[in-house]
């Protein structure tokens, strides 16, 4: 069977690779043909219609096809085109991976839609993901390319005793599949040592950063998979780590980083990380994608760092792991590392595992990551909100509050200890005091208990309403001020 596929100028390429790439596809005979627009997927068909129409070399490659298939995104029906070919067209499905399903579907006598995609009337299953392993440390699977890929997530090393053994909890429970212990020649060998062998307790991967010899030795003896060294000290290194010892070795030189695998595996050191390093925003980020492109011809898993944006982009980390996961999952990553150093990137091992979901997924689909569900539109959202349907009602200004005589109100948030705390302090001295997590609740517990009245109830229900939303996102609450800042508000 004869099979033309329909796309843009600026897609074909991928198309052609794909189809290339896929063996299940060998058995038809497949075309791509592509048309000059920036972007089919969201065109209405009358609109390819009169594109392809207006180039005779277009119209004539297609009518040599048996189907004709178009995006499963684009608008209207796309019969208007076989009038203008003389072949039959139908959409395939909005994901390019499903492509092997919906041939083998026809190919069995199945049939297709003119208006609704592929996926719509036909049963097609997910496209799964599959890899290479490369090696496993300790238990979890090291892929030799990405997708899928692992979560690395780094201890910081001033992080110690109780607070440390909370991060790791908080870790694993947000998506980590790989502690690093971080270290630095300001902490002892000693102090990494226990660290790894509260990792190693739980049953999870530790890697550590060896700063130096001892800090090596130490971390290896309590119980480390393998060690983080840039490529300077892979030297003195070597003769510690076990021949089934991981060495993660990074260096912006791809040819010092060749050298250091030639050395490592010279001494029988098989597993094997290059790190070709994220580079610093406005410094050397631009040559990240040269850096992995190259490093990725010597064989090896790439372990890929958040934090050299995380950090130093002041902006939401849940935004710069969106990028930067897709920026991973393109180049071929194994590992996405996470390192939470600064407040503003707390929780970046749960963001980082909803944005690998998404890019992950995405990109096995062969689509952008438009129209997925996403946890990581927290401010804002994919579609316009709608109007009231109460109004219209009278207009107000600025109404001046009425105020009680009795006392007033304080509203505080207390994210030590995770609650929203009220008070409600009469000007006789006296104070009542309430606090919980459920906004709601806090506000009528203290309305009912001292009788506020309906305005100051209203201030109140306000207030709380502010303090749950910053204890929700991790933000400074300050009573009577703006939430939240935009760029245009």
């Amino acid at each position: 069977m004869r099979v033309a596929l329909v796309t843009s100028r600026a897609a074909r390429e991928l198309v052609e690779s794909y189809v290339r790439a896929t063996a299940s596809l060998r058995a038809f005979e497949v075309t791509v043909v592509d048309i000059p627009v920036h972007s089919i997927s969201m065109l209405p068909a009358e609109t390819i219609a009169k594109v392809i129409g207006g180039s005779r070399d277009v119209v004539e490659r297609l009518s040599r096809s048996d189907l004709i298939l178009v995006p499963g995104s684009v608008r209207g029906d796309v019969s208007v085109i076989s009038k203008v070919v003389g072949r039959p067209v139908y959409k395939a499905s909005k994901a390019l991976a499903l492509l092997p399903q919906i041939l083998r579907h026809v190919a069995s006598g199945g049939s297709l839609d003119t208006v609704e995609p592929a996926e719509n009337v036909v049963a097609l299953e997910p496209p799964r993901v599959e890899y290479v392993e490369a090696f496993k440390v300790n238990g979890v699977s090291i892929p030799l390319r990405g997708p899928p890929l692992v979560i690395s997530a780094e201890i910081v090393y001033w992080v110690s005793g109780d607070s440390f053994r909370r991060t790791l909890s908080r870790y694993v429970s947000e998506g980590a599949q790989v502690i690093v212990v971080g270290s630095s020649f300001e902490s002892s060998p000693e102090s990494l040592a226990d660290k790894v062998s509260a990792v190693v307790e739980l049953g999870y991967p530790a890697l550590a950063e060896a700063p130096s010899l001892d800090h090596a030795r130490k971390a290896l003896d309590s119980g480390a998979s393998g060690l983080i060294v840039s490529s300077e000290s892979v030297d003195s290194i070597l003769g510690l780590l076990p021949s089934d010892g991981v060495l993660v070795v990074g260096d912006r030189s791809v040819e010092r980083l060749s050298e250091s695998v030639k050395k490592a595996r010279e001494v029988g050191v098989w597993k094997i990380i290059v790190d070709p390093v994220v580079g610093v925003p406005l410094v050397d980020f631009s040559q990240t994608v040269e850096r992995y492109r190259s490093a990725s011809k010597l064989g090896l898993p790439m372990i890929f760092s958040s934090a050299n944006v995380t950090e130093e982009v002041e902006a939401d980390s849940h935004s710069l792991h969106a990028l930067l996961s897709a920026l991973a999952v393109e180049l071929g990553a194994s590992l996405y590392h996470v390192v939470e150093d600064s407040y503003k990137t707390l929780h970046s091992v749960s963001e980082a595992r909803e944005a690998l979901r998404l890019a992950v997924e995405a990109y096995t689909r062969r689509e952008s990551m438009k129209g997925y569900y996403s946890r990581l539109l927290i401010v804002k959202q994919a579609n316009r909100p709608e109007g009231a349907t109460l109004g219209p009602g009278e207009r107000v200004g600025y109404v001046e509050p009425r105020w009680d005589r009795r006392g007033y109100v304080r509203v505080e948030v207390d994210h030590v200890r995770g609650v929203i705390v009220v008070a409600y302090i009469g000007y006789d001295g006296s104070r009542v005091v309430v606090e919980g997590t459920h906004g709601p609740s806090v506000a009528r517990t203290l309305i009912r208990k001292v009788g506020l009245d309906a305005e100051h109830a209203a201030y109140l229900g306000y207030e709380v309403a502010k303090a749950e939303i910053a204890l929700k996102l991790g933000k400074t609450y300050i009573q009577d001020e703006d939430l939240l800042v935009t760029p245009w508000g």
